[in-house]
């Protein structure tokens, strides 16, 4: 029993809050995401031919990321091209058409011209006279057959007679001698066959003059005086038809214009502008026809709308495509931002502007600083939490898309204040504890706490500098008794 009632109670080691001046701060966990993020895809749908980007990789605006298989829209633009330019050939023959019914219509409209008019009568007057001569020529004929040749046309023909006898022996003499050359190889045979054309066609003179002269001699016959009478009347009908035709060209101009030719001109100018008016219609179909098939193949090209990186590849080569579906998904890293996941404990605390230290567990020792842009407008009701989003003020290399963040926002300047370590604080159900040894007895203590920094947890209210904090409430329970002693001094690294 003695042993029992002098047994010494556990040592309990604990710390006393001491003063330091650190900023308070809210601790949240973050991620790195880009102020713009989009899903880019194409304006059209097909099966995707190539796809130029893998991701992670860095693009430029403009930057080409993949390309839809667009052959048969080539075909479909080839024939709209051959639809536009048979319009255009359409249109033009159009236009051609109503030039010529407006000529036809200005001609239709005016009067005839004194120049026309007299150059009508010139025509008719010169036709009538050719005619005219012509009839006389005829009767100058007729009589001549009734009165028989005269002395002097039969001395004539047989002068001429005598003269062609002449001519044949001549060319029959050169004929000869001409081929008795060509057959000793003296001139060339066609010398020869030059002289003989010469002789056939003396002889063929001589021929027709011996026909004529035979003719002189004898009288007219009956039948050759009843042919020529009846060219004789067929003469003086020319002549009444070209003073008939000439009096009705003279008294046609003088008519002008006449209302039914104007009429008709008229119709045909309006039908000629509906034509080309139609032409016209099918023409800008057929052009718009090809800009919409050569949008089309533009939009089979998918390029970047600003540069960033490519956070993730939605359809792959040989994947099927949609109109507006994603392809790939890109981040604006130029200008990234860090979204927080904020307890709405802390809502009252964080103000926009506010400054914050980002750091990140995969590269020690490295931090961003950051600046409070925008806090969300609502609160989600299932997690109790509300989006803070955050401006870093530098862009270092360790920072990527995607990446999770240790942010401590800065609510409040750097001041005195009472800092425990962090590991002898317990939050529990949105409340802060400490154990404290109290003339040898272990007591749970509420404290008001911040969130804990580098230097260990500030102390708001709730403890002073003379108070015994339990340095591992998992040692102690409240309402033990206990022997307090001071922590064991943590071991440092020895240098080697």
């Amino acid at each position: 029993g003695y042993f029992l009632m002098n047994r010494k109670p556990p040592e309990v080691a604990v710390v006393h809050p001491v003063t330091r001046t650190v900023a308070e701060t809210v601790a949240a966990s973050g991620e790195v995401r880009g102020r713009t993020e989009t899903n880019v895809g194409a304006q059209t749908g097909g099966k995707v031919a190539e796809l130029l980007v893998r991701e992670g990789d860095v693009v430029r605006a403009g930057q080409v990321i993949a390309r839809l298989d667009d052959r048969v829209l080539r075909s479909e633009s080839a024939q709209s091209a051959e639809a536009v330019r048979t319009a255009e050939v359409s249109l033009a023959q159009a236009q051609d058409a109503i030039r010529t019914a407006r000529a036809n219509l200005a001609v239709a409209s005016r009067p005839a011209l004194a120049s026309d008019i007299a150059k009508a009568r010139a025509d008719a007057q010169q036709s009538v006279a050719v005619a005219e001569a012509n009839l006389a020529g005829k009767r100058q004929r007729l009589a001549e057959l009734r009165a028989g040749a005269t002395s002097e046309q039969r001395g004539q023909i047989a002068a001429q007679v005598a003269q062609a006898k002449v001519n044949l022996k001549q060319t029959e003499r050169d004929y000869a001698r001409q081929r008795s050359l060509a057959e000793q190889g003296a001139v060339a045979q066609s010398v020869a066959d030059a002289a003989e054309t010469a002789r056939d066609s003396a002889r063929e003179t001589l021929e027709n003059l011996l026909a004529r002269e035979a003719e002189l001699r004898k009288p007219a016959r009956t039948e050759q005086l009843a042919q020529t009478q009846a060219e004789i009347r067929a003469a003086e009908a020319t002549v009444a038809g070209a003073n008939a035709s000439g009096d009705a060209a003279v008294a046609s101009l003088l008519a002008l214009p006449r209302t039914e030719d104007v009429s008709v001109a008229r119709a045909r100018v309006i039908e000629a502008e509906g034509a080309g008016n139609a032409a016209r219609g099918r023409l800008a179909e057929a052009r718009l026809a090809l800009q919409v098939t050569r949008n089309r193949i533009s939009d089979a090209v998918v390029t970047a709308p600003f540069g960033g990186t490519i956070t993730g590849i939605v359809t792959e080569v040989g994947g099927v495509t949609g109109p507006s579906q994603a392809l790939v998904k890109l981040v604006r890293t130029a200008r990234p931002e860090i979204r927080v996941a904020l307890d709405e404990d802390n809502l009252g605390r964080v103000r926009v502007g506010q400054e914050a230290v980002v750091s990140a567990t995969a590269f020690p020792g490295e931090t961003v600083r950051a600046v409070v842009r925008e806090i969300g407008a609502e609160v989600d009701a299932d997690k109790g939490q509300v989006t803070v989003k955050l401006d870093p003020l530098s862009v270092p290399a360790w920072l990527r898309p995607g990446q999770t963040l240790s942010v401590n926002i800065v609510t409040a300047k750097a001041a005195p204040r009472l800092v425990v370590p962090l590991q002898s604080v317990t939050t529990a159900g949105g409340f802060s504890t400490v154990l404290l040894v109290d003339n040898g007895k272990v007591r749970k203590k509420t404290i008001t706490a911040e969130s804990a920094g580098p230097d260990g947890v500030p102390v708001s209210a709730g403890l002073t500098e003379t108070d015994s904090v339990v340095a591992d409430p998992g040692t102690a329970s409240p309402g033990q008794t206990v022997t307090p002693v001071a922590p064991s001094p943590q071991p440092t690294p020895s240098s080697e």
